[in-house]
């Protein structure tokens, strides 16, 4: 038997050295190790002999089906399979691992040729959980635009698949709806292990210094957390927060609450990063001159960044300079805007500083006590 010829390639080059040497019970052993391999590799299942094949294959709802497993017979197809594998662990794998065995040619090409026979059912097993099925389901038109709805899909991604998932979410990302894919990550990211948290924000981190596109931007911000925002790369971060500064930079808004013309839209998303910008001073100053600008300047922060201005400070010198921006936007209000009502409408989710310099600049601004939130 030219068994070279009969067995795939990956299998061949596995057991080469030792079935060419003529050290035919060590070609075995390796051949059972292959198939370890593979198995572990396609059911994301670590361990060995009999607890990895009962991992994989076993039990009402296995990792690997070699079947639908809807009627009996293939329920025994299923079971039958399991206990062929166990057997090849019990009865070949374990005696040469334990005891000195002397193995013909004949017996090697046998067996080996048989471990090729299982690995080809192997090929053919199917998971019940596949990453690009459940990517799909993540990107679905009628995705329930709910996080309840997002947590269940998640609690169905086996622990071993949490990064790959994420990951996949994430580079297609354009496919789906911003909100929904949020929703999704997020719930991911409560469960995953933190090593692996810092192996996505590397591949977030890599397309932040290149990206050319605000889009891509703007889903990273609608999906990320703010509060990893700093564990990103520093070369990424300080990147993306000057386009984002830019992006306020020329952002004005409408009455209607919206910003004109899409100018500074990208900068709305943002907001909720701003506290942990590296260039938080610069975000000041921006703002600053925003507040002193036209009325639509000053209309796309009150709309758009009010309620963060505080944490973009951070008790800086240019605390007073803000409040007396804002308040001198309140009192000279003009076109008939509402800059008062939106600035009593966030008043209370100021620090009590703000609210007492508020206070101060403006007496006659009517604040209801029954609209502190809780």
């Amino acid at each position: 038997m030219n068994l070279k010829s009969l067995i795939r390639h990956e299998l061949w080059l596995a057991i080469s050295n030792t079935y060419e040497a003529e050290n035919y019970s060590h070609a075995i052993l390796d051949a059972m190790h292959f198939m370890s391999e593979i198995i572990r590799e396609k059911s994301g299942v670590d361990g060995d002999g009999h607890g990895l094949i009962g991992a994989a294959f076993g039990g009402q709802s296995p990792i690997l089906r070699v079947a639908k497993l809807q009627t009996e017979t293939e329920r025994n197809i299923q079971k039958g399979l399991e206990q062929v594998l166990r057997g090849m662990y019990q009865g070949i794998r374990n005696p040469r691992s334990h005891e000195q065995i002397e193995d013909t040619k004949n017996t090697a090409d046998a067996i080996i040729y048989f471990v090729n026979y299982l690995l080809s059912i192997i090929d053919q097993s199917q998971e019940p959980f596949t990453i690009s099925s459940f990517v799909s389901r993540v990107l679905d038109k009628h995705f329930v635009h709910s996080p309840r709805y997002a947590e269940l899909l998640v609690a169905e991604i086996p622990q071993s698949k949490y990064l790959d998932v994420l990951v996949e979410i994430y580079r297609r990302k354009r496919e789906g709806d911003g909100e929904n894919l949020a929703f999704v990550v997020k719930e991911i990211l409560k469960i995953i292990p933190e090593e692996q948290i810092s192996d996505f924000l590397v591949i977030v981190s890599e397309e932040l210094k290149n990206t050319q596109d605000n889009i891509d931007l703007r889903l990273t911000l609608q999906m990320l957390p703010p509060v990893l925002w700093k564990d990103l790369n520093m070369t990424a971060r300080m990147r993306a927060e000057n386009i984002l500064i830019k992006s306020i930079e020329e952002g004005k808004a409408n009455s209607k609450g919206k910003t004109l013309n899409g100018s500074g839209a990208l900068g709305t998303w943002a907001s909720e990063f701003l506290q942990y910008f590296e260039f938080k001073y610069q975000t000041g100053n921006t703002i600053l001159k925003k507040l002193e600008g036209s009325y639509d300047e000053q209309l796309y922060i009150f709309i758009f960044l009010l309620r963060q201005l505080p944490s973009i400070y951070d008790g800086s010198y240019q605390n007073e300079s803000c409040v007396k921006a804002l308040c001198k936007a309140v009192k000279e209000e003009a076109f008939d805007t509402d800059f008062g009502e939106r600035l009593k409408n966030a008043f209370w989710s100021f620090p009590e500083d703000w609210q007492n310099a508020i206070k101060n600049e403006l007496p006659d601004l009517e604040v209801d006590e029954d609209d502190i939130p809780f």
